[in-house]
């Protein structure tokens, strides 16, 4: 089922993807899909938490290494006009339902994510206070480069991948010595 949504939405786009050609193209009846995900939102947000969940998260030895590693991926990823949409879908979702704000965050926020698991490794290693609150940790990696890559439809270069990357480890890091 959710490797059905997905290709239907690489084909068609999230807002041609429906429950009849989920059922149709995976075979199985709407009535399964329906008691498992409840409905195709939720399939949709459950397809896109499988691809984030599968990303693995590089252990380059340092927590900028691995920021750097992680947020390439996701910029390469990002290039792609039905992630954009995908991403906006969520977000505008998230933004009207308080059920779909949760299963955004979820799939953001995935604890063995790529992003969580270098946060964890870098408290492990003394980079980032034992403290550090990881949805916030998020935020502050997450933001520059969804504002920059999604809201504002710009690339992002090599450079300034690494500045962003540096900018959210001192945020961090200044936070964890105030604390």
């Amino acid at each position: 089922m959710l490797d059905s949504t997905k290709e239907i939405i690489i084909e068609k786009g999230v807002a041609n993807c429906t429950i009849e050609e989920v059922a149709s193209r995976s075979g199985v009846a709407k009535t399964t899909i329906y008691r498992h995900y409840g409905g195709l939102d939720e399939l949709i947000f459950a397809a896109v938490s499988q691809d984030v969940s599968q990303n693995t998260s590089p252990d380059t030895g340092s927590l900028r290494g691995d920021l750097i590693e992680i947020q390439r991926h996701y910029v390469e990823q990002a290039r792609s006009s039905t992630v954009r949409e995908l991403f906006v879908w969520m977000m505008g979702r998230a933004t009207t339902s308080p059920a779909h704000a949760d299963l955004f965050r979820a799939v953001r926020v995935q604890p063995r994510g790529p992003t969580v698991m270098a946060l964890q490794r870098a408290i492990a290693r003394g980079e980032l206070a034992p403290t550090t609150d990881l949805d916030l940790a998020m935020h502050i990696i997450q933001g520059p480069f969804i504002s920059k890559r999604i809201v504002d439809n710009s690339d992002i270069d090599s450079d300034e991948l690494e500045t962003m990357v540096s900018m959210a480890i001192e945020a961090l890091t200044r936070h964890g010595q105030a604390s």
